[in-house]
């Protein structure tokens, strides 16, 4: 695990406020001593004032510690070296830390302080507080307490290790200092037997503005029992025909039971309010891949934020929502690449419906897509109107499944389609229906099927119950 044992920097530079025609000449300046004195710098800055050194109790040597355990048990995990370099006393904190994954992949750490949870609380420490006398060292034996029922898995967490006192600094020249304090994290890494299981979820992403520029960001999370390394893949982001933004994802790890909000900045974009953007991302790993495809928009906010970065003014209101759903369904019907399809297909019986809805499911689940469902059936239990099942095919994409559950309900399957996605595509479908004027009125729901429920479970209502989220969709 490449960053199971990580250390920190602090740097702080004073600055004086000088006259802008001296800049130029300060810079060169500058420039020219730092590379004067930094070999005397480097050569005289001081060691670190102690040694932190990982013992396991058993496996190869390493910088971090790594073991089975079983739940309901303790375990050693082995032994930490703290060896003070210096001439004067060191005192030393230790603490447990949660693991965190970086925002761009790769194991972190949270910094002491912090609340800390799950895994975090296995570690048991002998003492927090250590006081090394001048060249002296120590140990602390680490052991790890698990809770009975703890499921099968990887479980990461940390150990802080800080020296009080143990700031150094570095004098250049007139006011201009270098400090730095180094704290490590060495990560302890608990394998509790039992099957893995892979997994990695594209969520959502979202758009925001920063002093830096505009910056998209993919969400996702690892809801497995594994710790994910050498993930790879890509993000891409489009306005359109236009390529905003292309990335190469990793490699990189991702640590069980965590999240992330990976960041793909834009230096040079600057959208107007409202404007929408396509993100697609494809993260690969052992055992599956995680794709997302979605639209984002630009808000009032973000707009409002770029204006005071300097950039172009932004609207008194927050814009037109009815403007951004017409845009945003626009683009969502060049996501299949031959635009709308017309189905003309009998209707299905309720049983092939189920058979197509669960092999659906199945597919979602395997290749850790998102699946969202949209139904739509009339309030009042009376038979649908003949024309309602040619309006919503008009809306739909290739890749969409259209089913007759029965005579008062239809039922929409949408591969691949994040719950804002066909949030966006059931407004459309609202509008559509309600300027026909459709007799019987109709309900429209859309349903986010997030967990091991079969296709019966949510045909029957049992949604909740069987791990979907379910909410009717508001009247655009």
């Amino acid at each position: 695990m490449a960053a199971a044992l990580s250390a920190e920097s602090d740097r702080q530079i004073p600055f004086m406020r000088l006259p802008s025609r001296l800049l130029p000449k300060l810079v060169l300046a500058l420039l020219a001593a730092a590379v004067a004195v930094w070999p005397q710098v480097a050569s005289a800055a001081p060691a670190p004032p102690m040694v932190v050194s990982v013992h396991r109790a058993s496996g190869a040597i390493s910088s971090y510690f790594d073991f089975a355990a079983r739940p309901g048990r303790a375990a050693t995990a082995g032994t930490l070296e703290l060896r003070n370099q210096t001439a004067r006393r060191v005192t030393v904190l230790l603490d447990p830390v949660d693991a965190v994954t970086a925002t761009t992949l790769g194991s972190a750490y949270q910094v002491r302080g912090t609340p800390i949870h799950g895994p975090t609380r296995w570690t048991s420490l002998p003492r927090r507080t250590v006081v090394l006398a001048p060249r002296a060292s120590t140990t602390i034996r680490i052991v790890v307490r698990l809770p009975r029922g703890v499921a099968p898995g990887d479980y990461l967490s940390g150990i802080g290790v800080q020296a009080l006192g143990g700031a150094n600094q570095a004098k250049l020249r007139g006011n201009v200092a270098i400090s730095s304090v180094e704290r490590y994290a060495v990560g302890v890494v608990v394998r509790v037997p039992g099957p893995r299981h892979p997994l990695i979820r594209l969520t959502s992403a979202a758009v925001e503005r920063n002093p830096a520029g505009v910056t998209f960001l993919v969400r996702g999370r690892n809801p497995g029992n594994a710790i994910l390394q050498n993930i790879q893949g890509w993000i891409l982001v489009t306005q359109g025909k236009r390529t905003v933004a292309r990335i190469p994802v990793g490699p990189g790890t991702f640590v069980t039971g965590t999240s992330i909000a990976y960041p793909v900045p834009t230096l040079r974009e600057q959208p107007k309010e409202g404007t929408v953007y396509r993100v697609r991302a494809l993260f690969r790993y052992s055992g599956g891949r995680a794709y997302l495809d979605t639209l984002v928009r630009f808000g009032h906010g973000a707009a409002v934020r770029q204006e005071t970065y300097g950039g172009p003014k932004a609207p008194r209101s927050g814009g037109s929502a009815l403007l951004f759903i017409l845009i945003a369904v626009a683009l969502l019907a060049l996501l299949g690449s031959a635009g709308v399809l017309w189905h003309r297909r009998r209707p299905v019986s309720v049983q092939s419906a189920i058979r197509s809805l669960d092999r659906a499911l199945a597919d979602a689940r395997d290749r850790s897509e998102p699946l969202s469902i949209i139904r739509i059936s009339s309030t009042n239990g009376e038979p649908r109107d003949r024309s309602l099942p040619a309006l919503v095919r008009e809306r739909l994409r290739r890749s969409d499944r259209l089913h007759h559950v029965n005579g008062h309900e239809l039922l929409v399957v949408a591969p691949d389609t994040s719950a804002e996605a066909a949030g966006v595509l059931a407004a459309e479908l609202r509008r559509r229906i309600d300027r026909e004027d459709v007799s019987p009125p109709v309900s429209i729901d859309v349903i986010t099927p997030n967990g091991e429920g079969t296709a019966a479970d949510l045909l029957n209502g049992a949604t909740k119950a069987n791990g979907a989220s379910a909410a009717p969709h508001p009247d655009a």
